[in-house]
């Protein structure tokens, strides 16, 4: 699967880190490709340091810094953008005109609306709320919005059990 993490920081680079262990594509993108490849170099720094190189290697395959455009065929966006509605509103819809109509839409958000973020958007968007630090920490919060389909929540709760969360 194909995961694009919108907001490198602490909790992105560590959500990208986590699919990336279990084999997912993850890209990562922050508010430039550069800025992206420095938070880059700071997990690797980071994994280098609690991990074998083999796993750091396979780790990093999978862990990729594109322009955003390389976002349009991914399964499943994480944003974890700034915790402003209209940050992550405006970004949600730039992105809804650029993903794949199957793509689904994910928040980080611990506080926002997720059914006012998935307004006038195509895409369904639901709240998968991860606890910091991401790697070492089991619980995701799972938060449904008005229009979160049964499907939606269905496949994102099976997947974060698949990637060794606990939804909740």
């Amino acid at each position: 699967m194909k995961v694009a993490v919108f907001g490198a920081g602490t909790m992105g680079s560590g959500i990208a880190q986590v699919f990336a262990a279990k084999g997912h594509t993850a890209l990562m993108y922050a508010s430039s490709v550069a800025s992206a490849q420095k938070h880059k170099d700071k997990l690797v720094a980071y994994i280098n340091a609690v991990m074998t190189q083999e796993a750091v290697d396979a780790l990093l395959a999978n862990v990729l810094v594109e322009e955003k455009s390389a976002c349009a065929d991914a399964d499943l966006i994480i944003e974890c953008v700034k915790e402003d509605m209209a940050t992550k509103k405006e970004l949600l819809n730039e992105l809804d005109g650029l993903c794949k109509p199957e793509a689904i839409f994910a928040s980080n958000t611990s506080s926002l609306s997720i059914t006012e973020m998935g307004l006038g958007l195509n895409h369904p968007v639901i709240g998968m709320h991860f606890f910091n630090p991401v790697p070492s920490m089991k619980l995701v919060e799972i938060i449904r919005g008005a229009n979160t389909t049964q499907e939606t929540f269905d496949f994102i709760y099976n997947l974060t059990k698949e990637i060794g969360k606990d939804p909740v």
